[in-house]
Parts: C-alpha cells; structure tokens; sequence
C-alpha cells in the first residue's frame, strides 16, 4: 500500500492509540417513591363511563390535596382510557375506562398513608426509586472518580507498554446511569383501597448510579 502526502508536507508519523473506559459507581437508598391509583368504570354509553371517571377523580383529588403535607409530595393525573367492549360476535355491548393519579415524593412514609386515603381509587403500583436531586448531587462527584479512573488506566497501560506518556486523544464523558429501574409492585400484592384501612407495605432498597468515561489516548 502505498501512503500520500501533499507536496512540501512530509507524511503524518502514525498514532499509537489505546482505547480505554472507565467507571465509577455509588449504591444509594431509594429516597423516591411514586403511587399510581386507579379506579375503573363501565357502562352502556362512553359518555357515562366519562362522567363517572371524571367525577371520581375530582372527589380524590379533594381528598389527597386535603390531606397531603404542604411541601414535598407531587400530585398529577394520569392515564385517562375509555374504550368499548366487545360481546362473542364482535359486537359493542358496552364501555369500560380507567383513570389514574399519580402520588410521589421523598417521604415513604407519608406517601402510603396518603394514598390511602383517596376516596374511590384503588393502589395500582408501587415504584421506589432515587430522587431527580439526590442523582444530580452525586452526578458531579461520579464523573471526577470516573475521569480519576481514567487518567490512572492510562498512566498503566502507556507504562504496560514502554511508553514515555500519553495525551488524550478523544475522550466521552457520558450521563449519570440510574441503572434498571426497580421492580414496580402491583396491586396483587398491595393493600389495594383506603376502606380496609391497611398500610402499604413500602421498604426502600438500594440503587446504583454510575458515570462511563471512555475514549482513547495516544502514546508518547
């Protein structure tokens, strides 16, 4: 093969380059639970079915907004779904919908107290997971271990292989990483309406949050 240079330049002496990556990690409790709530109706018409959801919502809206701490705790609506149901030959011989609320925040406790008592509504899931602050906190931290990390691979392999030394080359320093999301916990096996009065059986685990460094050096 036969290499090229412009005329007056002499030929570009070629680069040794490693590629590398690197990672830190941190386990952190889960500090973030969201309730979803759901209640369900059915009728002849869509428009009954409608109404009926709709009033519901706003009765366990009072509620919730009546009973929820001053600060701390998000509350939001969620999927709203009417949608006809279907006899053996295919046929509409009905509707049926669903709508939900959405309850979260930081304090486990308060969460599954209030999510009982939301007239009408029934625990749909449970998702435990680590709050938007507590991952933008560690987030700065992660990525300096992370590019620590790095530098130190590089100073290994360049002395690995006889090198004077490296520069960086290219290098992605990527996002924080809260891993898989948890296991969302369904209704099955959850306390599913404020009338039997009994507490959700909430437990914070632990997650795992991570920063990638990864790129490439060129040895000296």
């Amino acid at each position: 093969m036969v290499s090229h240079a412009w005329a007056g330049e002499a030929p570009a002496a070629p680069q040794r380059l490693v590629h590398l990556s690197a990672q830190a990690t941190e386990r952190v409790n889960h500090d973030w639970v969201t309730v979803a709530l759901q209640t369900r109706a059915q009728a002849s018409d869509a428009a009954a079915v409608q109404a009926q959801l709709a009033e519901t919502l706003r009765h366990a809206l009072a509620a919730l907004r009546a009973r929820a701490p001053a600060e701390g705790v998000e509350l939001s609506t969620g999927a709203f779904v009417v949608q006809p149901r279907y006899g053996r030959e295919g046929q509409i011989v009905g509707w049926q919908g669903s709508a939900e609320i959405v309850v979260q925040g930081r304090d486990v406790a308060a969460l599954a107290a209030l999510a009982q008592s939301a007239p009408g509504m029934a625990v749909a899931s449970v998702r435990m997971g680590v709050a938007p602050t507590t991952q933008q906190a560690a987030q700065v931290a992660l990525r300096r271990r992370a590019i620590e990390a790095f530098r130190r691979q590089a100073d290994e392999v360049a002395q690995a292989f006889g090198a004077r030394g490296w520069v960086l080359h290219e290098a992605n320093v990527g996002n924080l990483d809260a891993g898989s999301p948890p296991p969302v916990l369904r209704a099955a096996t959850l306390a599913v309406g404020p009338a039997e009065a009994a507490p959700l059986p909430l437990e914070p685990g632990q997650g795992t949050l991570s920063v990638t460094v990864s790129g490439s050096i060129a040895l000296q």
